[in-house]
């Protein structure tokens, strides 16, 4: 289970780390010892473990879901305006964000996009870990009124009008399409006014029949994200060379100065207590206090994530999970309180962190200069007895680094970008399913 995981991985850093404050006079930035290297190892995606088991979804690993839910997810058909898909949002070329402080769907939505690369190994999903699962994560979007707005009725026809045999191939056949194709167009329980209450007028049979397709379209886009490959970034392969004692091949990959940040990254930064394993990061909510978007409207994160999810009719406990109650540890175990929770928000991979700018939940910082500066120099998290729960948890300490050895990190989280694999039919595209089928 991955929450368990990572807090064990990371005393094994944390016991075992051995680097050396970074010296800038260093007589030879590569040397680094057996020890080092053994360290530096757990860092790559070639000791990336295998996908975590999705006991909730049955079809998770499914090639035919997942060509479902890779139509589904590059189809702007689906949304109200027929303008808005997730790849709006999520696009490939820029590693599965979109570029923006605040994202936009039909209106403007009050968080950035996080990366999708890496997801499938969350155990929760969001900043503040409202969903979870990835498949719950999916069918958020759908309905939310400033991403695609689409009445759940609504969207479960139209899916299944467009795509009712490749629907019907991963889940067999419907038996009862005459009351889908009956539905109201728009009927959900958690739209508008008048949403509702068509929604309310359906039978429970005909909910049911509503909450099963859409639970599986949500299914199929999870198994679409779980395809996703990371392409080994030059830190791997500089990683790789070195655990292969290619003494002058890694040296050629990366830069002294990319070198020397490395260094302060897993040494006197730290910053590696959070941003660890091959991904570069803990799964783990912390409140680093970086600025409110609006002070006047706080961003309670993981306090509020938890109070949404324990409400959720889509959680791992739910009736249209694929779980036993046994398998839904995270549900079972989910810590509801504390002041550790408030304005706490999930930390983020690294993985291609130097080409997926703003940061932050809400793109407070527009460049890495911006976010190290703010390490640097943290403020404490914004307070207001009126919004608070609580007095928010503050979760890091001043780095206290001089402008070269920022400057170094900055070069160093640049050597994590992975090239953008063109001829991969999980990430293009404009590859066709009878590319694939052909082999051309």
């Amino acid at each position: 289970m991955t929450a368990i995981k990572y807090p064990i991985f990371l005393f094994l850093f944390l016991s075992s780390c051995v680097f050396s404050q970074d010296r800038e006079d260093q007589q030879d930035v590569y040397a680094f010892t057996s020890a080092d290297i053994n360290f530096l190892k757990n860092f790559s995606l070639s000791n990336l473990s295998p996908i975590p088991q999705a006991p909730s979804n049955n079809i998770a690993d499914s090639i035919e879901a997942a060509r479902l839910g890779r139509a589904l997810f590059f189809d702007s058909r689906l949304s109200k305006n027929g303008k808005v898909a997730c790849a709006s949002c999520h696009a490939p070329k820029k590693y599965f964000t979109d570029g923006l402080a605040l994202s936009e769907g039909l209106g403007k939505t009050q968080r950035s996009a996080p990366s999708l690369l890496g997801v499938a190994w969350s155990p929760w999903q969001y900043w503040d870990g409202r969903k979870d699962s990835l498949w719950s994560q999916a069918l958020g979007p759908i309905e939310h009124p400033n991403e695609m707005a689409m009445d759940r009725s609504g969207f479960v026809r139209k899916v299944l009008s467009l795509y009712r045999q490749e629907y019907e191939y991963v889940f067999g056949k419907i038996e009862d399409y005459r009351t889908i194709k009956k539905l109201p167009k728009k009927a959900s329980p958690i739209g508008d006014k008048r949403s509702q209450k068509r929604w309310h007028k359906l039978s429970s049979y005909q909910q049911d029949q509503v909450n099963r397709a859409f639970s599986n379209i949500g299914k199929v886009l999870m198994s679409y994200q779980r395809q996703l490959k990371l392409p080994a970034s030059r830190f791997d392969d500089f990683i790789d060379a070195m655990q292969e004692k290619n003494d002058q091949g890694y040296r050629s990959i990366l830069s002294e100065s990319e070198v020397h940040g490395l260094r302060l990254f897993m040494g006197k930064a730290n910053c590696f207590s959070c941003h660890n394993g091959p991904l570069f990061t803990n799964f783990e909510f912390h409140n680093i206090g970086a600025p409110e978007s609006d002070e006047a409207k706080v961003d309670l994160g993981r306090y509020q994530g938890v109070l949404d999810l324990v409400k959720d009719e889509f959680t791992c406990l739910s009736k249209w999970s694929d779980a036993k109650e046994s398998e839904c540890e995270e549900m079972t175990y989910l810590k509801k309180s504390g002041p550790e929770l408030v304005g706490a928000f999930k930390t983020p991979t690294l993985r291609n962190i130097a080409a997926t700018a703003p940061y932050m939940q809400s793109g407070q910082f527009k460049d890495l200069k911006e976010v190290l500066a703010h390490y640097n120099l943290p403020k404490p998290p914004f307070y207001d007895r009126e919004q608070h729960p609580n007095r928010p948890h503050f979760d890091i300490l001043p780095l206290k680094l001089n402008d070269k050895e920022l400057e170094n990190i900055i070069a160093f989280l640049s050597t994590l970008t992975s090239p953008f694999p063109q001829d991969d039919y999980w990430w293009n595209p404009e590859i066709s399913d009878s590319q694939i089928l052909s082999g051309n």
